[in-house]
């Protein structure tokens, strides 16, 4: 039961006021400090003036007016708090979730489609722990629309022209022995992305070689022997993305290569788009720029003097494209780094001049640095996620081994993969943060560990107790509630509420800062309220207690992309 709303709606009513809506009521409500005082009260300070009356006189009106089979109602210090009735929120909250199950927080609003670019690493270059925060990013978002009832599309977009492309096949043709063009059956990303750090480092021997990249350049335009070889190649690196997409749960509907939005641009749009926007586009020295008629964001440069397109027209293109694919859809959302905040804004309000019934979310994620500082792609400090991985992988080995817990394949993925998306996804997603291996994979610390091992636990119990079988109609109201099973149901009651607000605003950190705080405030239970009790009542009602934490936990973390290991 949404007891927020319900509250809201009996204060509406009590307060009887036209120029009082129960929006702005419920956008005022609060949770109070701690139990004692309630579990959700209003401040009155806010009506004060409107209703001309001290915020005292207006609480103790509204508490003789207020009735409710839900709660009891008190007066402090200008709130009006509320306690929700003990047996009624126990009955309530478990039957709901347990009914629901794996649908306990799904909301049906209004539904849309959503087009996400997401998970966009450049084929012949190198997979890092960068591209894999904008992956899980755009994950976790994609499953939080699902989840309110929204029609969500992840695609991915990746550059597959450019200099980056042209400095791969300079080394791959020069530098490898044949032996080693062979493309390997495991880690072929890594593979890909160890051939462009080489050439990074070939490059910085000697500047000449420039004038030999150049050339490749060229011969990519016109050598169509080069170029199924280069397609070749660009679908084996493509291929090896999707392969870790697989592996980290990423979902993919589509896929646009920067070349087919080059294409896209110069023979379907380029011509109408100018005849039809002359008074935004305009040609500068055979450059064409976009007059974005915005003195802080200056002129967009689409074209340059010598017909090469910038990421600008090839956005367009793109926007195009998707347009085609997709053709009911008006919301796109782009889950791009931070550093492109104001290219963003450039193209955004480009946008709004040549698409003005398109809406366009830039959802910035900031950047994953190490411990020594941060990473750069021309230097050689770069992390390669097959390295980053196999790197956790052992460490979590370790972890086990040390806190002599089971030590299996498939528990040291879950924790691997949920501790790489915990830690991205804990954290407002524009901020950038340090990924410390020590400190996130720490049973005891806010880390992913610590949480899974609270599911963990209450998979173990309910093992034990053989209780999947035991019925909600056993639940029995008739006994005082301890104040960490009160406290325990209403975090387990805060989740739909929390879902619609990271889904809406597309902050999953959201999400996982709640299950943090469901996993702590569930282990405060476990110490405190003996969950095998003497008493077969409270011992039943405690049992389905632990199965709705553990079905809430479950679903939280699903938004997220990890999993709940079968054992520790």
């Amino acid at each position: 039961m949404n007891y927020k709303e319900e509250f809201s709606k009996l204060l509406f009513e009590a307060i009887n006021n036209q120029e009082i809506t129960k929006d702005f009521i419920k956008k005022n409500i609060v949770q109070p400090p701690n139990l004692d005082l309630g579990d959700i009260a209003f401040p009155c300070f806010s009506l004060a003036k409107e209703l001309k009356k001290a915020p005292k006189d207006i609480t103790d009106e509204l508490i003789e007016k207020l009735n409710s089979k839900h709660f009891t109602f008190f007066a402090v210090n200008g709130y009006v708090n509320a306690k929700i009735k003990p047996s009624l929120l126990f009955e309530n909250t478990v039957k709901e979730i347990i009914t629901l199950g794996k649908e306990y927080g799904r909301v049906k609003l209004e539904s849309k489609q959503y087009v996400i670019d997401t998970f966009q690493p450049n084929p012949l270059k190198m997979l890092h722990i960068g591209h894999i925060r904008n992956g899980v990013v755009g994950e976790a978002i994609h499953r939080l629309l699902d989840f309110i009832n929204q029609d969500s599309k992840p695609v991915s977009y990746m550059g597959d022209i450019g200099t980056h492309i042209a400095k791969w096949m300079w080394y791959y043709k020069n530098f490898l022995k044949e032996e080693d063009k062979v493309v390997p059956k495991e880690n072929v990303s890594k593979w890909f992305g160890n051939i462009y750090l080489k050439s990074g480092e070939k490059l910085e021997e000697n500047e000449d070689y420039k004038e030999d990249i150049e050339k490749i350049q060229v011969d990519l335009i016109t050598n169509k022997e080069l170029q199924k070889e280069l397609k070749d190649l660009v679908k084996a690196s493509f291929d090896a993305y999707l392969v870790v997409a697989n592996e980290l749960d990423i979902t993919l509907v589509d896929n646009v290569f920067e070349s087919e939005c080059e294409v896209k641009f110069n023979k379907k749009i380029k011509d109408d788009l100018f005849n039809k926007h002359k008074d935004v586009f305009i040609e500068d020295d055979n450059a064409i720029v976009a007059d974005l008629k915005d003195k802080e964001l200056g002129n967009f440069i689409l074209i340059k003097s010598n017909g090469a397109l910038l990421y600008g027209a090839k956005d367009i293109g793109l926007l195009d494209i998707k347009k085609d694919k997709f053709p009911n859809c008006n919301d796109f959302l782009y889950v791009v780094a931070s550093e492109q905040d104001f290219y963003f804004k450039q193209l955004f309000k480009l946008f709004s001049l040549i698409y003005p019934d398109v809406n366009n979310y830039h959802i910035n994620f900031g950047l994953v640095n190490t411990p020594e500082g941060k990473m750069k792609s021309r230097e050689g400090n770069m992390i390669l996620y097959e390295d980053f991985r196999d790197s956790l992988f052992s460490k979590v080995e370790n972890v086990l081994k040390d806190n002599d817990l089971e030590v299996d394949a498939q528990v040291i993925k879950d924790i691997s993969f949920g501790t790489i998306k915990f830690e991205m996804l804990k954290i407002a997603t524009h901020k950038n943060f340090v990924f410390d291996l020590e400190k996130a994979i720490d049973l005891q610390g806010d880390s992913s560990a610590y949480v899974q091992y609270s599911g963990v636990r209450a998979k173990s119990i309910l093992n034990k107790s053989n209780s999947l079988d035991i019925s909600i109609d056993k639940i029995n109201t008739n006994i005082d509630f301890e104040k960490e099973e009160l406290i325990l149901l209403n975090k387990l009651n805060e989740f739909k509420e929390k879902v619609i607000y990271a889904a809406k605003n597309y902050k999953p950190n959201v999400i996982a800062n709640y299950s943090l705080e469901l996993a702590h405030v569930f282990n405060k239970f476990y110490t405190n309220c003996q969950v095998l009790h003497s008493d077969s009542n409270i011992k039943n009602n405690r049992l389905l207690l632990v199965r709705a934490f553990l079905i809430t936990l479950e679903n939280a973390l699903y938004l997220l992309g990890i999993n709940i290991p079968k054992k520790m």
